[in-house]
């Protein structure tokens, strides 16, 4: 611990951010810029929640205005909030359990296309 006092979770989050931001404050010391990004992290966990509630109440299926059935709006909204999460929480930084930082997705994908390239080969025997 370092003696700082525990920063109050801003107003206005629901289960699933409040449960992020305790979790990532009792974790972590965060300065301003992260702590910034961690509270609109919070505040997509919330929305992603609440629009998967939507999705399990309606179905991915509804109908248009003229009868025919189509994707709900939710999906693509959906969709839409856990892009700019990932994004988000890749900016956060936050260092995962073995206290090494999380890849970019940039790092994410190179590895992932270094791997398919050299097929669990070492690249530097090729």
């Amino acid at each position: 611990m370092s003696g700082k006092p525990a920063m109050a979770p801003p107003t206005g989050l629901q289960a699933r951010g409040l449960a992020f931001w305790h979790a990532v404050h009792a974790t972590w010391i965060l300065n301003a810029d992260e702590s910034e990004l961690a509270v609109e992290c919070c505040r997509l966990l919330d929305t992603v929640e609440a629009l998967q509630l939507v999705l399990d109440r309606d179905g991915v299926l509804t109908t248009g205005s003229t009868g025919q059935t189509r994707v709900h709006p939710a999906v693509g909204e959906l969709r839409a909030s856990r892009v700019v999460l990932a994004r988000l929480l890749g900016q956060v930084g936050l260092p995962d359990p073995t206290n090494t930082a999380m890849p970019s997705a940039t790092t994410a994908r190179a590895r992932r296309a270094a791997r398919a390239r050299w097929g669990g080969r070492d690249a530097s025997t090729a």
